[in-house]
């Protein structure tokens, strides 16, 4: 179905190419997982399936691409369109029309479809996506699930054979994220669909995949079987870095193979929460409501110095607009916020900052400088800190980086570890993280972890949202579980995220011991 062949790409003046001689082909049905480091340019790789590289991104182009054995290097995405649908990292900032119907049929309409085929692809599409019962409703009013199901469903519409998706599983709580991937499985094997997800939390995608592509950063571009992806791959999903610690051969790439693998009960070091100091912040009662829309009802919580909390839920619990509403700048129906800075929504925007500091969920949304470099000096003038602070920071989050590249040329990973820079070097007390690890790498939650754990060991405090559970159990001391913004049960990482909790990691769900939650608790052995 698709074949490069020597295909080499970079952007105008770059030192090195993104991929360089890049040799694979894939299957009509497979379902292809392409991972790689934070920047190693799995994005780049994906637009060069349907032409945005280099006809919207720029740069230069070598070797062939086919699709069907038909030579289709350097066509550009409108010539593709009938052949590829793309899913970009945020689909929501894609959509063009106002309702579910609207959008599916707006592909078919540039394809010059007839209204009796658009009406028929349309409920038929929908159906296959499960959203048929929401083809009326507003696009603005639903879920990040229903929203990519929207996007998928709009990228087939026109019959196309190859779907390409950018981590669209990144905002997703574990639910919906396990049924966006199920859904991709059935597409590649009942329809014969091509389907290429690009995806940082490999451990949600990686039992269903054919195959794996690896993008490793340096030019190269490596495909494989899954079970072989793994040999020489440093950023590993927490089923295999268990494998490997405990000796299992073959290595197990799902949570059952793991179990049968796995029998002996295993040693291993608990995970101790942090003793909380003074209180840092304290909400009661706290509400929110847009327009008829309760999102968040009557919450009380508690944060102290040194301490780390996580907020978990589903997609639309309230996550976001709680973190708004704590912060100051969001809206709040009633209830209060108490700091010892005082209530952040009360100070001046100065000492706001001084008091409280946030990262929002669409990073993006605070770059506003002309180059890279441009944007870490600013951070450290702003914040009084040494030249260089803020890019020693974003360098622990993200790969070197082009100084000269436009901040919103980067990857989305690549923005959310300028701004968790940018924020963090800030020095407020009290640290809000809305989906801190969207676009990041293993590695980079490892070192983006570390960044926390000396917040915590300054005496400052962290409140994060976030649906990784694999990472909020490294660092997470109370989590509050809502539930249609209401808080539905708190406790400590081991009684949630453990064997027997309401989300276990993977490690939990293979060793069925209390207090295990990773792989790196294990004493080898």
């Amino acid at each position: 179905m698709i074949e490069f062949v020597n295909l080499t790409f970079g952007y105008r003046g770059a030192e090195s190419p993104v991929v360089s001689r890049a040799n694979f082909k894939l299957a009509a049905g497979e379902f292809t997982l392409v991972c790689g480091p934070t920047g190693s340019g799995k994005s780049t790789l994906l637009k060069l399936f349907n032409g945005l590289a280099p006809h919207f991104t720029g740069g230069n182009l070598q070797g062939r691409i086919r699709f069907s054995g038909v030579d289709v290097t350097g066509r550009k995405p409108h010539e593709l369109a009938e052949l590829v649908g793309y899913v970009n990292q945020q689909p929501e900032g894609s959509f063009v029309a106002d309702t579910v119907a609207e959008e599916l049929a707006y592909g078919l309409e540039q394809l010059g479809a007839t209204p009796a085929a658009m009406e028929s692809k349309i409920q038929e599409y929908a159906e296959l996506a499960g959203i048929a019962h929401l083809l009326e409703a507003p696009l603005s009013s639903l879920s990040g699930g229903q929203q990519q199901r929207v996007a998928i469903a709009a990228a087939m519409a026109a019959g196309q054979k190859i779907l390409v998706l950018d981590e669209p599983t990144s905002a997703l709580d574990p639910l919906a994220a396990e049924e966006l991937v199920t859904l991709l499985a059935r597409l590649s094997k009942q329809q014969g669909i091509t389907v290429l997800l690009a995806e940082h939390r490999l451990e949600r995608v990686l039992e269903y995949v054919d195959s794996v592509i690896v993008v490793n950063g340096d030019g190269s571009v490596v495909k494989s079987a899954p079970r072989d992806a793994f040999n020489n791959y440093r950023l590993l999903p927490p089923v295999v870095e268990f494998s490997k610690r405990v000796g299992i051969e073959p290595t197990a790439l799902t949570i059952n193979e793991a179990k049968l693998a796995s029998v002996k009960p295993l040693a291993f070091t608990g995970l101790e929460a942090s003793i909380s100091g003074e209180l840092a912040i304290s909400v009661e009662n706290l509400e929110v409501t847009y327009g008829k829309t309760e999102a968040i009802r009557g919450v009380s919580l508690k944060v102290h110095a040194g301490e780390v909390v996580a907020l978990m839920g589903d997609n639309g619990s309230g996550k976001s607009s709680l973190l708004w509403a704590i912060q100051g700048s969001g809206q709040r129906t009633s209830g209060s916020v108490w700091s010892a800075k005082g209530d952040p929504a009360k100070l001046s925007v100065i000492e706001r900052l001084g008091a409280v500091t946030l990262v929002p969920q669409r990073a993006s949304d605070l770059l506003f400088l002309n180059t890279l470099a441009e944007e870490l000096a600013e951070s450290d003038r702003f914040n009084d800190v040494s030249p260089g602070e803020t890019a020693k920071l974003f360098l622990q989050l993200s790969n070197r980086t082009d100084p000269k590249q436009h901040p919103r040329d980067l990857s989305a990973g690549q923005q959310l570890a300028l701004v968790l820079a940018v924020q963090l070097v800030k020095g407020a007390p009290m640290v809000l993280l809305d989906e801190p690890t969207r676009g990041l790498d293993y590695e980079a939650k490892r070192h983006l972890a570390r960044a926390i754990e000396k917040l915590k060991a300054s005496g400052r405090s962290v409140l994060l949202a976030s649906h990784d559970v694999e990472f909020v159990a490294q660092l997470a001391d109370r989590i509050y579980l809502l539930e249609a913004g209401l808080v539905k049960t708190t406790g400590t990482a081991s009684e949630l995220l453990g064997f027997g909790g309401v989300l276990p990691t993977q490690v939990a769900q293979i060793t069925e011991q209390p207090g295990l939650l990773l792989a790196e608790q294990v004493i080898a052995g």
